[in-house]
């Protein structure tokens, strides 16, 4: 009976004997781990894993939807971030010490998997609220009026704008998924249009609000083009109720790719092509319209100089993007902008649906006025005594517009505003050997004159009148 015992008990002994390998990697193995679909070695250290996944994580490509495209980033710039100690917590808890059962069936060779966890994540709030906040003005639309076409007698349909909803948005992507290619829905908050198609219905073209023209005949023919174009850009614009029209943004930039050519504009005092040379008289005509309506000056600025088509105070400079003519329309029904040629020398334009106001009429006051300069331009490559006056000067002004309106029943009303010319200097190129004395006498309002080195950079307002 102990011989079989014995026997027995030796048998069993080196069965365990030959188990104990199987034993010690069925333990190994029940000791690894599966994190986010990859499995980490039971010998791999977890805390520097996840730190190195962190990294990779941070630059896990997302997008943020908008109704014409896809909005690429990561998630580093939305402020999403691999938790490490969350992530580690969870691991933790995920790998119990193994029970007696466990190690029975190890080591009958029933191997454990090792156990699976996804991971954590963190946002940083002020970090995704920072890239909403640059997104916010790219993903903006402004909502598009209805308009008229007066040519072809059509009425264009009006289309909502948009602004982003940066809270619910951030709500999205505290929210959403965290896997590579991520995408977050971008939210909106509709903007209404100030004219509607239905609201032009009411909208009685045979009524004038004002009026004003300006003719081009005796100014560069390259401008031509530019005021035509402008004109009708600026045609059949609806202006609706209370709302502020901007001159740069109905008429747009000023490139060659949508038919703007180049005319004369002013630089450092000084006449050169340009690019849209002739577009502020389409501005002025616009303005002096606009202020004989009733129109509210938002934005507005005079020219360097006055103006050879309208009158002082009267006139708008625009310079793409920077300066800007805003007008808000003060009245209770929507007006429309029509601006035509109606022969080859004359700029009108007019405002209809409303009858006039009454008999409005426009003063300019000077208060002060500045002498101007000879400013004389030795060029080298001019042939010897060659003189070549190539502006007259003029006198600056700054003064003061004053509209009056007599309304039908008697009643008077007033507003003012500013305007100031700054002087133009009379310029002369010479060639190298002329003397500044050998020129003719300064004209009536200049004082001085001053040589003016051809290499050096003159400041100056980048305008858009030619010559006076």
């Amino acid at each position: 009976m102990l011989s079989t015992l014995l026997v027995v008990g030796g048998a069993l002994v080196g069965s365990v004997v030959a188990l104990a390998p199987r034993y010690a990697r069925a333990m190994a193995e029940r000791s690894a781990l599966i994190v986010d679909g990859r499995t980490l070695p039971h010998d791999a250290p977890l805390r520097p894993w996840l730190e190195g996944l962190a990294a990779n994580v941070a630059q896990r490509e997302a997008f943020l939807t908008l109704p014409e495209s896809l909005e690429a980033t990561t998630f580093d710039e939305l402020g999403i971030a691999l938790d490490v100690e969350a992530t580690l917590a969870r691991a933790t808890r995920a790998l119990p010490v193994p029970t007696l059962g466990d190690r029975v069936r190890a080591l009958f060779g029933r191997e454990l998997a090792p156990p699976e966890i996804g991971l954590d994540f963190k946002l940083d709030p002020e970090k995704a609220r920072a890239f909403l906040e640059r997104l916010a003005p790219y993903a903006h639309r402004d909502p598009v009026n209805a308009r008229l076409d007066l040519v072809r007698h059509e009425r264009i349909e009006d289309r909502p704008g948009r602004d982003l909803d940066v809270g619910a948005t951030f709500d999205r992507i505290e929210q959403g998924e965290r896997r590579d290619l991520a995408v977050f829905g971008a939210v909106f908050v509709p903007i209404d249009p100030a004219v509607t198609v239905a609201s032009l219905a009411q909208v009685d073209v045979t009524k004038v609000l004002a009026s004003f023209e300006t003719d081009f005949s005796k100014k560069p023919r390259s401008r031509i083009p530019n005021i035509s174009l402008a004109a009708r850009l600026l045609n059949g614009v609806v202006v609706g109720p209370g709302e502020v029209m901007s001159f740069n943004r109905t008429v747009g930039p000023r490139t060659e790719e949508r038919g703007f050519r180049n005319a004369p504009v002013i630089v450092a005092d000084e006449l050169e092509q340009g690019l849209g040379g002739g577009v502020c008289q389409v501005a002025s005509t616009f303005f002096a319209a606009a202020t004989l309506g009733g129109f509210e000056i938002v934005e507005r600025r005079s020219h360097s100089r006055p103006s050879g088509y309208a009158p002082l105070g009267l006139d708008a400079v625009v310079i793409y993007p920077e300066v800007d003519l805003r007008l808000r329309n003060p009245h209770d029904s929507p007006v429309i902008i029509h601006a035509f040629l109606p022969n080859a020398k004359t700029l009108r334009v007019e405002l209809l649906g409303r009858d006039a106001l009454g008999k409005v009429e426009h003063f300019f006051g000077v208060e002060t006025s500045d002498p101007f300069t000879r400013r004389v331009v030795v060029k080298t490559e001019l042939s010897p005594g060659t003189i070549d006056r190539r502006q007259k000067g003029n006198k600056g002004y700054d003064g003061v517009s004053l509209i009056t309106t007599t309304l039908p029943d008697g009643s008077k009303r007033s507003r003012t505003y500013r305007s100031k010319y700054w002087p133009v200097p009379e310029v002369y190129w010479v060639a190298s050997d002329v003397s500044p004395e050998s020129l003719p006498p300064l004209p009536e309002g200049a004082t001085a004159f001053a040589l003016v080195d051809p290499n050096a950079a003159i400041d100056g307002e980048r305008g858009d009148q030619p010559e006076p």
